[in-house]
């Protein structure tokens, strides 16, 4: 349940531009992005040397590298396998990405891969039929 309520508050801060405070509902726009790329990031968190990049390391990455360079994102702590064995991994995904959005991800897998030693970080561009907030009314 966590991840979703960080799912939505990360979704709401990269679509915030499209809804307004207005009340009058003649002037509200429909909360629906016309663009309609994301990107996924899946960082390992095991050196392929031993050992295993530190809670805090990965804190001081996201919050000095990813957090400064997007504007919004959600982030899950997952599980994977990489070359047969079992490690943990963090998922960064966003939406309403922009050809810059790519090149900085791209970047950041790059300066990643530099600061901890790893082979690589997957980076999948995705294509998104729709994005819209759905509420009650």
């Amino acid at each position: 349940m966590h991840y979703r309520t960080l799912f939505v508050y990360s979704a709401i801060a990269l679509l915030s531009g499209c809804m307004t405070t207005n009340s009058s509902p003649v002037s509200k726009p429909p909360a629906v992005s016309s663009n309609n790329q994301g990107i996924k990031m899946y960082f390992g968190l095991s050196k392929p040397n031993g050992g295993v990049i530190s809670q805090q390391q990965w804190l001081k990455f996201e919050t000095g590298h990813l957090a400064r360079a997007f504007e919004g994102f959600a982030l899950v702590d997952s599980t994977g396998y990489y070359k047969g064995s079992k490690e943990g991994s963090k998922i960064v995904t966003l939406y309403n990405a922009t050809a810059h959005d790519l090149a900085t991800a791209k970047e950041l897998a790059r300066e990643y891969c530099r600061l901890f030693g790893q082979d690589s970080v997957l980076v999948v561009q995705l294509g998104v039929k729709q994005i819209q907030f759905v509420g009650k009314e």
